[in-house]
């Protein structure tokens, strides 16, 4: 916390000021245009000639589109440079390195429903696609939000919102899956179970901490010895993060499953991160802290399997 406070008064914090700078002069100007608009206006009103009024808004409409493109720009930016910042900081560590960033790209359907963890979607969109290896580990990672037609109203259900992970271990010796499901969400994912017991998975207990076992379901296939992938470590390391959550009173869940050689990790996001607001100031720690600490939770949970691997 200590060190990732220095880096973000060192460095983020500079570019937030820049940034809202830039903000502050966006909201000036479209200050002015409004004075601008109402000024035709009231010309029109007065002098009431429709000739004079459409050469008074030419210039006054292409300035309002260039004035909507800079602050598409301010928007389409803000983020990109934050995130390149908290993937600067993060690559610090000698677990992890990371090797490209795609504000515009994110992990495609066909990888998402290979988790097992969800499995339908009807609208699936996502955003700030990220790559890099932890350890020896391959992963991608990005945001992610999916929705399906509900089946009884006239609209979209959010299946997932938040971040997406997957790492490859490149193991050809690893078989069979794990899945593990958040209790409380039970009710939401009957499908998934469903799915995964057409695979050979069932409900295991066996070699699971109680406290673990209260707040998540774990199913796995025949050929998988649970605590060969699912450790005692581990356990404490999900528990630990969850923890995190609560304490911060935010209402968020941790996904995730094993499928082969590949790791499947999805937390969920209450709100979203980094999306700068234009109408009040964005220098703010605290948003900036939490966009890492989901980074490094889920970059963790692959570190502990990629150890006992």
């Amino acid at each position: 916390m200590q060190d990732f406070r220095l880096f973000y008064n060192q460095n983020i914090y500079p570019e937030l000021v820049h940034l809202e700078q830039r903000r502050q002069r966006l909201v000036r100007l479209l200050l002015l245009s409004v004075l601008m608009l109402a000024a035709v206006a009231t010309i029109e009103a007065f002098i009431n000639l429709f000739l004079l009024t459409l050469l008074l808004f030419i210039p006054v409409g292409i300035w309002i589109t260039y004035l909507g493109f800079r602050i598409q720009v301010f928007y389409q930016e803000f983020k990109p440079r934050i995130v390149g910042l908290l993937l600067d900081f993060i690559d610090n560590s000698v677990n992890f390195s990371f090797k490209r960033y795609d504000p515009k790209g994110f992990i495609p359907a066909e990888a998402f429903f290979e988790s097992k963890i969800f499995t339908r979607a009807d609208e699936y969109r996502g955003e700030d696609l990220i790559e890099g290896t932890v350890r020896e580990t391959p992963f991608a990672i990005s945001e992610l939000r999916v929705y399906e037609m509900s089946e009884v109203r006239t609209r979209m259900d959010e299946v997932f919102r938040g971040i997406f992970l997957i790492g490859d271990f490149q193991r050809a010796d690893m078989h069979g899956g794990v899945l593990l499901l958040p209790d409380a969400q039970r009710k939401y994912l009957s499908l998934s179970e469903k799915a995964f017991h057409l695979l050979g998975g069932r409900r295991v207990k066996d070699n699971l901490l109680p406290e673990f076992e209260a707040f998540f379901d774990t199913y796995a296939t025949k050929d998988v010895r649970i605590q060969d992938v699912i450790s005692t470590d581990l356990q404490r390391a999900i528990l630990q993060f969850r923890m995190q959550f609560q304490k911060m009173n935010r209402e968020k869940e941790i996904y995730c499953s094993i499928i082969g050689d590949k790791i499947y990790l999805a937390l969920t996001q209450d709100k979203d991160l980094l999306e700068p607001s234009l109408w009040g100031s964005n220098v703010r720690f605290e948003v900036v802290h939490e966009l890492y600490e989901d980074l490094k939770i889920l970059l963790d949970v692959v570190l502990a399997v990629d150890v006992m691997n």
